[in-house]
């Protein structure tokens, strides 16, 4: 993230440092430089399930000490000095999963008189997200923000404890989800393949789907396409064309609704919670179409007692069934 790194701003009416204090951080050979870095999340407008990324519009506050920066005694009745980053050294922090964010604010840091470094920035845009769609429509997931600093390792520039992310999340503008922030975690960034390691924080907001929208447009939507279905059983088994009808007018809903539940998520190779539902009900609606057809082969080959006793177990058969799945879903 360029918003935590340097600039390029021109220095009118800024004050500019010594050049040499850029490069090397400060007490180079001594303990890590203590990194505090906060965020207010103004908003999160949107989550994409598609290309798993979402919107946000938030404020980041970025502190650190540099006694080189310190003004003498007799000078320290100044209160703040605004520098360019690019005058003064900075811990060369990045946002891993930084997707397109945008910086609002001018690049500058405010300094006061004993060294105290802190930059403050907005940044909207999109960050990506890692999804997990195994629980869909009922699934939670983690948003990260995932902040490094690039060039140092963890006993030169650590994050301190102080690092919080807050935030209203009950005001957040993305519909169809609630939202929780959570506690952020302190660790190491591990390039793969070379051992280099690190500093990383990473916030969390913790995003949950409105499953109720779900159980309107996708559970109810399929429930009614099963026992459409179903009412094949109540029709007597000689009656061959409405019952094969009611079947197949099924199993074509069925299979259009399923497939545009699935255009709404990206590609995966594993099964969701909806799918379990549709897999399901696409059973249970072929059953009652073999059902048709065999209690209709049994009618016109005078065995209509047979096929009568199999309309009345199939009715309450295939309910318990339709109920199975459901519990399956569900727990």
């Amino acid at each position: 993230m360029s918003a935590l790194i340097s600039s390029a701003l021109p220095a009118q009416g800024l004050e500019s440092a010594d050049p040499g204090l850029v490069g090397e951080r400060p007490d180079a050979t001594g303990a890590a430089t203590m990194i505090t870095i906060g965020v207010y999340l103004i908003d999160i407008d949107e989550i994409d399930d598609v290309s798993q990324r979402f919107s946000v519009d938030m404020f980041v506050s970025t502190t650190w000490q540099d006694p080189r920066l310190a003004l003498p005694e007799e000078e320290q009745f100044r209160k703040i000095r605004m520098i360019p980053l690019d005058k003064i050294w900075t811990p060369r922090g990045l946002i891993v999963n930084d997707r397109g964010l945008s910086l609002q604010l001018p690049r500058v840091a405010n300094v006061d008189a004993l060294g105290n470094v802190q930059y403050r920035q907005r940044l909207s845009g999109e960050l990506a997200a890692d999804l997990n769609f195994k629980e869909f429509p009922f699934d939670v997931q983690r948003l990260p923000i995932d902040i490094i600093s690039y060039q140092y390792q963890p006993d030169e520039v650590r994050f301190s404890s102080d690092s919080v992310i807050t935030g209203d999340a009950e005001s957040f503008s993305a519909e169809g989800w609630r939202f929780r922030i959570l506690e952020s975690e302190f660790g190491e960034f591990t390039v793969p393949g070379t051992g280099i390691a690190r500093p990383r924080l990473t916030h969390f907001i913790e995003a949950q789907r409105n499953g109720q929208y779900y159980l309107l447009t996708m559970f109810l939507p399929m429930s009614l396409i099963v026992f459409m279905a179903w009412t094949a059983f109540w029709l007597q088994p000689n009656i061959v064309p409405p019952r094969i009808a009611i079947s197949t007018a099924s199993i074509f809903s069925l299979i259009a609704l399923g497939f545009s539940i699935r255009l709404s998520l990206p590609r995966f190779s594993y099964i969701t919670r909806a799918d379990q539902f549709v897999i399901g009900c696409t059973l249970l609606v072929f059953l009652a179409l073999g059902v048709a057809v065999i209690g209709s082969r049994w009618a016109n080959a005078d065995r209509m007692e047979h096929a009568l006793r199999l309309n009345a177990v199939a009715r309450w058969a295939y309910v318990g069934l339709f109920l199975l799945t459901l519990a399956a879903v569900a727990f």
